[in-house]
């Protein structure tokens, strides 16, 4: 993720859970993922933020989730992002992710990349 413009640092003490940092003019991006989820999913987006507030909605998130999908795109087939707000719910169809069928109860949105 370092050749995507992120820094990386191990997410302690979960195994396999990673904070994903991108630093835009003004903004910092936060992604947490984690990899092989329990529903099957290679990668899962658990958290993302930008700050400070003033900077959001100006696409700063858009980019940050675009490099990680870019990223994922050769290697991991399924990425989910779980757990989604319902006023987030653009942000995540904007960038090509679907809402998981039902039964969702934890509103999650899928994206699947063409890796095999």
């Amino acid at each position: 993720m370092e050749k995507y413009g992120a820094k990386v640092e191990l997410d302690k003490p979960t195994v396999d859970a990673y904070r994903l940092t991108f630093s835009y003019e003004d903004a910092v991006v936060t992604i947490r993922i984690a990899l092989n989820d329990y529903g099957g999913a290679d990668v899962i987006i658990t958290n993302m933020t930008t700050l400070p507030d003033s900077q959001k909605d100006m696409g700063f998130g858009s980019k940050a989730l675009q490099s990680v999908l870019s990223w994922a795109a050769n290697n991991f087939k399924d990425i989910r992002a779980v757990q989604v707000q319902e006023p987030s719910e653009n942000f995540w169809i904007k960038n090509g992710f679907t809402k998981c069928e039902d039964p969702n109860p934890t509103n999650d949105f899928i994206y699947r990349t063409s890796a095999k």
